[in-house]
Formats: structure tokens, C-alpha cells, sequence
């Protein structure tokens, strides 16, 4: 059985940690501890919606294990004063941001329901620091892996039944208690970290079914060529009986018809980013799923624009998000891959957070526009996926173009 870790918190924190919690929230003493189980509680919901996906639970593991946000005795001396306690409000703001990602606000205004003086949003902005802190000292202490922690995660839920409540369930989109986490429980993570294949490549364990096109275009080539080979003897004959050159009526037409493209030319892969522009991603698309030979790692970038260096989103009713949602409601078969991707700056482990969290943010508005969650995966790519050289040959690519959200095709049967 997982340790519990309301009793955990209490325990470390003691009479004094929760009289200055009530303090900060201003509470009367006695209702301090009340206080920290509804804090607790709303952050593991949180995590445990967030883990929900392969990716999501690397997040979570990469927050966890952040040194600069898991060693407990710091989090701990913060309880014991409550200045120091109040200054830590901004980091507790950014881990909200990354848990809840655009739902802060809704659950936010769901625990102020739940506590006396309406500080919800208060509560959860300090106790979410003490939850990766006592999760950070696990992980280390056990040795655990992302999988480890993931199992810790699902024990927690039978200690938090009575301590979720049906709104906060709501905010976080789930259908009732027992779907909380259940990803989790039914998927299992035996390797969370890393990223699911059809993402990457399709769904390769199904294997796609001839195409019309596969066996249409390369007979209508030999058709023509039978075609033409036998215009040309008919010509010869002509010649040979009058002594003259001489076109036959189908050679004729046939030479004076307009060429016609046997298949949709394939895309040129310098001129790609040219061709499909931030500014008609809608139009791309769509021209994209009706031809015939399609490339699989074809980018489809949407105009989505973030607090720089956050995954603040400042354009959420973004028209090229609306038009992927109803792009995808139009072809219920249709699967996506939503990539971030950052400048490169140095910082690797920064960057892949940074571009994972907005990506999730993309896949949320997706989810919340009713677009189903098995069929779109979102992955950070960091700065490893600049783009192409353009067709001028310039080696140092605009960063506004590696600043981007990207989509792929994943699957379209």
C-alpha cells in the first residue's frame, strides 16, 4: 500500500507548518489542517489528470525530480515563517500553470468554493511546492523511476475518494472519481519517458491497406506508353505507304492535348515551409488529406502565439486551432501528432519542458473544442527539430520559425 501522503505532509509540517498555512490563508488555526488536505487533494487530482499520457507523466517525473524544486527541508522552513512562505507564492503560481495548464482558472475558482475566505487559488499556489517537494524526497529515497512514480500516483487515489469533489472533477473534464488516473491503471507505464510510436512514425502495428492510387497511376503510365508506341508504328505505315510524314488523327490530338499530372507532384522539400505558411494552414491541410501521395512528416504549423519563455498562451481562441478542430470533427478517422518546438538557447532540459507544456496547452484547447484525446498525442521537441534550410540556402533558420507549433498527419483511416 502507497504511503499516504495527506499524513505525510501533516506530519512533516506539524502544529506549527499548519497554524502558518492558516495563517497565510487567513484562517483561524483549527482549520489549518482542513485547509491542507483540500490543497493536497486538488493537486494529486491534478496530477493524476495529468499523467493521464505517456508524455504527461514524463512531465510530471522531470518536475519531480528538479532539484530546484524538490528538496523538502527548504519547502519545509518556508512553512515555519509566514513572509517567507508568501514569498514562494510565484513559484507555486508557475508549477499551477504546469499542472493544470488552462484549466488553473476553473480549478482555482472550484477550491475557493471549498475554502472559507476564498483563497483557493492562495492555497494551491503554496501547497503544490510542498507536493513535488515530499514527491521529490520519494523518489529519491526509493530510487524511483518514472514508472515507480507513477504506481505512488495511483495509490493515492483510494485515500483522496472522499476528498475530490464532483466540480473539481468537472473542471478537470473527467467522468466521475473512478476515471481519475485510470490511464494509468489500465494502460500501466512500463516506459512513460518515451514517446509512443504511432506518434512518431503512424500506427505502425496496423498495417495500411492498398491504396487506389498504388495500382491506378503506374498502370494508366503503361497504358499510355502502349499508347503511344502504337501511334508511332501506325505512323510509320502511313509513311512508308504515301512516302511522307504524316500524323494520324489520334497522334494528333494526343500531341496537341494539355498535359495532365498522373498524381499530385510531390511537395519540394526546400520550398515546404514556403508553401505552407502560418497564414493558410487551414487551406494547406486540407489540400494535404486529398492527395494521393502524401509525405509523413509533413509540418502543418498554427499561428499560436505564447508569453515568451512560458507556455502562456496569448491567442487561445487562435482561428488556426479552430479550423484543426473542425478539420478533424469533419474526418472522425483523422490522428495527429502536435509537436513543440523552441529556439535553442542552451538550455536543453528548459527548452523540452517549455515546448512539452505548450503542446499539452494545444492539445487541451483541442480537447476542450470536443476533440476526442486518443487522437491527438502532444510531444516537446525542444530546439532538436529546426527547421529546413530555406531554398536560398540559408544555413541559420528565422528563429520565429523554430519558435512554433507544428502538426503532423498520423493517420487518416
Amino acid at each position: 500500500m502507497a504511503e499516504n501522503l495527506l499524513e505525510l505532509a501533516a506530519s512533516q509540517l506539524g502544529t506549527s507548518g499548519i497554524g502558518t498555512l492558516a495563517s497565510a490563508l487567513n484562517l483561524p488555526a483549527e482549520k489549518g489542517q482542513s485547509a491542507l488536505d483540500t490543497g493536497i487533494a486538488f493537486v494529486l487530482a491534478g496530477m493524476l489528470n495529468k499523467a493521464s499520457s505517456k508524455t504527461g507523466m514524463a512531465y510530471l517525473f522531470n518536475m519531480v525530480t528538479d532539484t530546484e524544486v524538490a528538496d523538502l527541508p527548504s519547502v519545509l522552513q518556508r512553512f515555519a515563517d509566514k513572509a517567507k512562505l508568501e514569498a514562494s507564492l510565484p513559484v507555486g503560481d508557475a508549477m499551477l500553470q504546469k499542472v493544470f495548464g488552462t484549466r488553473v482558472e476553473e480549478v482555482s475558482k472550484v477550491a475557493t468554493t471549498e475554502l472559507p475566505g476564498n483563497e483557493g487559488g492562495h492555497l494551491l499556489k503554496l501547497v503544490l511546492p510542498l507536493v513535488m517537494a515530499l514527491l521529490g524526497a520519494q523518489v529519491r529515497a526509493n530510487k524511483m523511476d518514472v514508472s515507480d512514480l507513477a504506481s505512488f500516483l495511483i495509490g493515492q487515489r483510494e485515500f483522496l475518494r472522499n476528498k475530490v469533489p464532483d466540480a473539481l472533477l468537472d473542471a478537470l473534464d473527467v467522468k466521475g472519481f473512478d476515471n481519475l488516473g485510470a490511464a494509468l491503471v489500465t494502460h500501466g507505464h512500463a516506459k512513460p519517458q518515451e514517446p509512443r510510436e504511432q506518434a512518431l512514425h503512424g500506427h505502425v502495428e496496423k498495417k495500411k491497406p492498398v491504396s487506389f492510387s498504388s495500382w491506378f497511376f503506374p498502370l494508366l503510365v503503361v497504358l499510355i506508353a502502349l499508347y503511344a508506341l502504337n501511334m508511332c508504328m501506325d505512323k510509320g505505315r502511313q509513311e512508308e505507304a504515301a512516302g511522307q510524314p504524316f500524323e494520324t488523327p489520334q497522334e494528333q490530338a494526343f500531341m496537341e492535348a494539355p498535359s495532365q499530372p498522373a498524381g499530385d507532384t510531390p511537395p519540394n522539400e526546400n520550398s515546404a515551409q514556403a508553401q505552407l505558411g502560418p497564414d493558410k494552414f487551414s487551406s494547406n491541410l486540407r489540400d494535404y488529406l486529398k492527395s494521393f501521395d502524401r509525405d509523413p512528416n509533413q509540418e502543418f504549423i498554427l499561428r499560436v502565439k505564447f508569453e515568451k519563455g512560458t507556455a502562456k498562451i496569448l491567442d487561445p481562441q487562435s482561428a488556426d486551432i479552430d479550423a484543426l478542430a473542425q478539420i478533424m470533427q469533419e474526418n472522425p478517422q483523422l490522428t495527429v501528432a502536435i509537436e513543440g518546438h523552441v529556439q535553442g538557447e542552451g538550455n536543453e532540459i528548459k527548452e523540452q519542458e517549455i515546448s512539452q507544456e505548450r503542446a499539452d496547452v494545444v492539445r487541451e484547447l483541442l480537447l476542450q473544442k470536443g476533440i476526442a484525446a486518443n487522437r491527438m498525442t502532444a510531444t516537446g521537441m525542444g530546439s532538436a527539430k529546426p527547421v529546413q534550410e530555406s531554398e536560398t540556402g540559408q544555413t541559420t533558420p528565422q528563429p520565429m520559425n523554430n519558435e512554433r507549433i507544428s502538426v503532423r498527419v498520423v493517420n487518416t483511416e
